[in-house]
């Protein structure tokens, strides 16, 4: 890494990579898989240049051998996630934006790259942006290997049918307040029923009624590659909670994904959710360290 270049990362700007960077790209988000495997995902599925503008973008700095030492993915100013070889670049990719007047609804990534980035990023009274809601969270991951199926029945979990949408759509919305403090339906309901529809059709929702049609628990695939997939929305209605619904759901929904050839799958849990982290150290998932989500006051 070339110290002269840190130097003046106040002033450089990073490089929106091209289709002739997506080998050192991947090879770069290689090195860390499972912090990267939502950008993994995303190159995979839709390349590294974006059909429409301001779709996304990947951002990357250059060593002085043209190797990648620092890569931002920017969804649509929605969604930015880091990875960085040195924490100045994530104060770099802090000022850069900032500059660029960029304003993002998440910054989601490790904590040692969020705290400096957004640091950076709120450093100028023209430019005010503040922090919402602070996630303070912990990335876990599941190999087959250290996977330790609970003793326990099996649940009735299987991925969800469209005719089931409004119920899961339902859930959603309540599992979005409780993780966020904000109302999804205030913002834009539409676009997040479509969220739930999409994902419920393309298979990436999995759902437990019982017999009388209560939704029980629900979970989603939040991003699937050939190195794994990315677990988020685990929610169980409040009146079955610390029933065991959650251990045998989950337990079930990992071997299901196991079974179709993942080799790891990942999740960020919040801190304060001890009896998340309960269900998830049981199965064998492993706490890979502390990230952070930051929901920005627009």
């Amino acid at each position: 890494m070339a110290i002269s270049h840190l130097k003046h990362l106040s002033s450089d700007a990073p490089k929106k990579l091209r289709n002739r960077h997506q080998r050192r790209l991947r090879q770069y988000l290689l090195d860390d898989v499972d912090a990267n495997l939502f950008a993994i995902s995303w190159l995979e599925n839709r390349g590294i240049e974006s059909h429409r503008p301001e779709q996304f973008a990947f951002w990357g700095w250059f060593d002085g051998r043209d190797r990648l030492c620092a890569v931002a993915l920017d969804i649509s100013k929605r969604l930015l996630m880091l990875d960085v070889r040195d924490t100045e670049f994530a104060r770099g990719f802090g000022h850069f934006f900032r500059h660029r007047q960029t304003r993002f609804l998440h910054v989601v990534s490790r904590a040692q790259y969020v705290e400096p980035f957004w640091e950076a990023y709120t450093t100028d009274d023209e430019f005010a942006v503040d922090a919402r809601l602070i996630q303070h969270q912990t990335l876990y991951r599941l190999l087959e290997d250290d996977y330790h199926p609970e003793p326990t029945r099996p649940s009735a979990i299987r991925r969800a049918r469209l005719a089931e949408l409004d119920p899961i759509f339902l859930a959603s919305v309540k599992m979005h307040r409780e993780e966020t403090l904000e109302d999804p339906l205030a913002r834009d309901a539409s676009a997040f029923r479509r969220h739930v529809r999409y994902r419920i059709e393309n298979g990436r929702t999995f759902a437990w009624f019982d017999n009388q049609r209560r939704l029980l628990f629900k979970a989603d695939i939040s991003t699937r590659c050939s190195e794994g997939a990315q677990i988020s929305g685990v929610y169980t209605a409040p009146q079955f909670r610390n029933q065991g619904i959650a251990t045998r759901a989950m337990c079930d929904v990992c071997s299901i994904l196991f079974d179709e050839g993942l080799p790891r799958l990942t999740l960020y849990v919040n801190r304060s959710n001890a009896s998340a982290i309960r269900v998830y150290e049981k199965l064998g998932f492993q706490s890979l360290g502390p990230y952070r989500t930051i929901f920005v006051d627009n």
